[in-house]
Formats: C-alpha cells, sequence, structure tokens
C-alpha cells in the first residue's frame, strides 16, 4: 500500500510540472468579472416597498393572530374548506362568506391529519388536510387554504397608502358596476398618469388588497392586487398575460416616469413621518450623534450627491432639531447589509410613517425603555412586540385571558388581560 501510495504521488508531482511547464503555450483572454458580482439589484422601488412593509408567510410560518376574511369561489361552495370543531362536520362556505376569521395554530392528529384552527365569533373551525405532515404540505408551491383572503396586506395598506400617490402602470382598470356580470366593467388609463389612493378595502383570495384611486380629472377606479403574496395561492410565474396587473408593481409605481430621480424621491417623501428601525449614526448641528431606534423625524430635503448613488437627507426630530443621513435607494448587494458593510438602504433604515400616533397610549418613559429592547411588568403585547421582536410561538388560554410567549432565548412572557404578567 505503501508503494502504491509512492507511486502515485510521484505521478502526480511529475503531471503537475509537466502542466506547469506547458502553462507558457497557453494563452486566453481576460475573462470579465461574474455578472452576478457585477450586477446591481434589479428590484424596483416598488418591490423594495412591498419587502420592507409587506413581509410573505408561508403555512408554515403563520402566526397566532392573524386574521382572514373567508371569501369563497363558486368551487368553493360546493367543496366546503372548514370543519366545526364542536360537530366536527362540514360547514358550507357560503354561510361563513365575509366572516372574519382569527388563526390559533395546527394540530396534528392521532390519524395523521392536520388541522388548522380558527376562531370566528367565539366558534372554533378547522381546515383539514389528510395524510401529510406540516412540512411537505408547507413545501408545496401552491400550499395554502381556499377561500381565505389575508387581511394583514389590506391593514397595512390601509396605514401606509391612504392619501399616496400613484402612477399608473397598467393598460387597464375597474370600476365597479353592479349590473355587470362581474361586478365590474374595465376602463383604459393612459400609462403614468398620477393618481392619488382614496379608499382600500378587501378583494379576493388571490388579489387582496383593492385600492381605489382617484385621478386629476376626478375619475375615480381601482384595481385588486396581491401584494405580499400570502395564501393566495399563486406563484410568481403565474402573473402574466391577463394576470399581470393583479401583482402591486405592475399596476402602480411609486414614481413619475418622466422626473429626475432627486424630483421623484422629493415629491415622494419630502415632508412625511419616518422612525429609526435601529440605532444608528446621523450627523447633528452639533456632530455626529447616535440615534435611537423608533426615534421619530419628518424628511425635509434630499439632495443628489454626484456619481454617487446615495443622496443627503435632512431630517427634522419632534423638537426641531435638524439631522443629515447619507441613504440610497439602490442596493448594491442582493443581500443587503452583509459582512458588517451597512449600505444605509432606505427602508432598511428608516419605518414609513408617525409610529407614535399608531401607538397614543405609550408614554415616553416606555418609549424609552423599547427604544432599548427593555420591557416591565404592565406592558402591553404591542410594547413587548416592539421591544423584543415576535416571539417563536404563542399560546393562548382563552378562559383564563392568558396568553404564553415563547421567545428563542428560552425567556417567556406571560400576558394576562393584555397585560404583562411574568417574565420568566
Amino acid at each position: 500500500m505503501k508503494t502504491t501510495f509512492l507511486l502515485a504521488s510521484t505521478i502526480l508531482l511529475f503531471n503537475t510540472l509537466t502542466v506547469s511547464a506547458q502553462n507558457d503555450y497557453f494563452v486566453k483572454t481576460q475573462q470579465a468579472a461574474s455578472t452576478e458580482q457585477n450586477k446591481e439589484s434589479t428590484t424596483t422601488p416598488e418591490e423594495d416597498f412591498i419587502n420592507a412593509n409587506f413581509r410573505y408567510y408561508s403555512l408554515c410560518d403563520w402566526q397566532p393572530g392573524m386574521k382572514f376574511m373567508v371569501l369563497p369561489e363558486r368551487k368553493d361552495l360546493i367543496i366546503p374548506t372548514f370543519k366545526s370543531k364542536e360537530t366536527g362536520k362540514n360547514v358550507s362556505s357560503g354561510d361563513l362568506k365575509y366572516k372574519i376569521f382569527e388563526y390559533l395554530g395546527v394540530e396534528e392528529t392521532e390519524q395523521g391529519y392536520l388541522h388548522f384552527m380558527f376562531d370566528c365569533e367565539n366558534k372554533t373551525y378547522y381546515h383539514e388536510v389528510k395524510n401529510t405532515s406540516l412540512g411537505d404540505y408547507c413545501s408545496k408551491p401552491k400550499a395554502g387554504i381556499n377561500t381565505l383572503a389575508f387581511l394583514g396586506d389590506v391593514d397595512i395598506a390601509k396605514n401606509l397608502l391612504i392619501g399616496q400617490t400613484f402612477y399608473t402602470r397598467a393598460e387597464k382598470y375597474r370600476v365597479d358596476e353592479n349590473n355587470a356580470a362581474g361586478g365590474y366593467k374595465e376602463i383604459e388609463i393612459p400609462n403614468n398618469t398620477k393618481v392619488t389612493v382614496t379608499g382600500i378595502g378587501v378583494g379576493s383570495r388571490s388579489f387582496p388588497v383593492k385600492i381605489v384611486v382617484k385621478d386629476d380629472k376626478g375619475r375615480e377606479f381601482y384595481q385588486s392586487v396581491a401584494i405580499s403574496k400570502t395564501n393566495s395561492g399563486m406563484v410568481d410565474t403565474e402573473f402574466i398575460m391577463d394576470l399581470k396587473p393583479m401583482w402591486f408593481p405592475n399596476s402602480f409605481a411609486l414614481n413619475d416616469a418622466n422626473k429626475s430621480v432627486q424630483e421623484n424621491l422629493m415629491e415622494q417623501y419630502a415632508g412625511k413621518d419616518v422612525y429609526a428601525k435601529e440605532n444608528c449614526d446621523m450627523n447633528s448641528e452639533k456632530g455626529p450623534k447616535r440615534i435611537n431606534r423608533y426615534k421619530q423625524f419628518v424628511i425635509k430635503d434630499i439632495e443628489a450627491i454626484n456619481n454617487s448613488p446615495y443622496v443627503k437627507m435632512t431630517l427634522l426630530d419632534l423638537e426641531g432639531n435638524t439631522y443629515t443621513k447619507e441613504i440610497t435607494f439602490k442596493r448594491s448587494s442582493v443581500a443587503g447589509d452583509i459582512a458588517g458593510e451597512h449600505e444605509n438602504f432606505f427602508t432598511d433604515v428608516f419605518g414609513q410613517g408617525n409610529l407614535r400616533s399608531r401607538y397614543p397610549k405609550i408614554d415616553d418613559k416606555t418609549w424609552d425603555l423599547i427604544s432599548k429592547g427593555e420591557i416591565k411588568l404592565g406592558m402591553s403585547p404591542d410594547e413587548c412586540r416592539m421591544a423584543k421582536g415576535n416571539p417563536l410561538r404563542v399560546h393562548k388560554n382563552h378562559e383564563e385571558a392568558r396568553e404564553d410567549w415563547f421567545y428563542e432565548d428560552h425567556s417567556i412572557l406571560t400576558f394576562k388581560h393584555g397585560k404583562l404578567a411574568e417574565i420568566n
């Protein structure tokens, strides 16, 4: 064995030397750097806006408390989607139409069935999937539950989009028409028409967010679109041809295609409320300053920087103090901030809206704790979530009005009657 090894080593060394000696006779043109390494992110501002504000939840990621509306299609009226936990019998989807379901969690039965549990008007219903595990079911591209339109996207859209200015990108939009076959008629709208969002409602399971807009001529029309695609039952490749406009970025743009980058940014963001998502450094009138997360600002100005993907953003805090920070709206890395390199991408640094106005009952002392990631007894679930993040899982006891939140660091928060009662 030893002889064979030495012989093989000698042959390998000889071959290496021979190839090395022949290298002078082989020449090649210099290869261009990998396209994957050089190319910048191809995501649009609309897609970045979605990624920053509308999280996609697969079935494996559904969390207790998520809300859905029952919107059955024709086939769902024939084949019931849910059963009553009380009776174990099918419940007509027609009887549940327009009702709001709150997700409770999933149970795996001894028979090898999955029961996705929901609460509706103090009654429990479940969707049953036979002969599968949760992992196998969730791994399917179209894994989801029929009839359910995800209301989380609708609620976030209401908070962020009402009153916002968009520009049309689709050829056709819809107007409600009671006498029409589908309840609407289609109209043609010129591309890049400036519109204002006047209403947000629920659309359908596949396209749950109905966005109503008005143009400068007073015409009002809408598009029902998928945004996060949570439980939409569709994959990306299906948003083509007639369904292409039903994906939010294909119907609405954040920016006027005819204006410069700086003008677009100023029109889109000047005067808007934002807050720091995490602790970060900014330049103040007195020099560099460390800013705590959740500090509230108003965007005063955006100034382009020559030969740079960054802009200089000027912000005012609630006390009228001025800060500046260099921000980019164009990712150079698909992964974002990695390996200690911070791009300062806008939606990584700032959350949009007035966070304080969403929670007017939180006092300054509690905000100070939240900004430091600290919690105390008596806090509400929202306050604890902002301070500590989302739990891995939640256990609810409706009879005792109790919730137990379990975190990755093995800590447990116990809420009783909506207030933090124990920290373990």
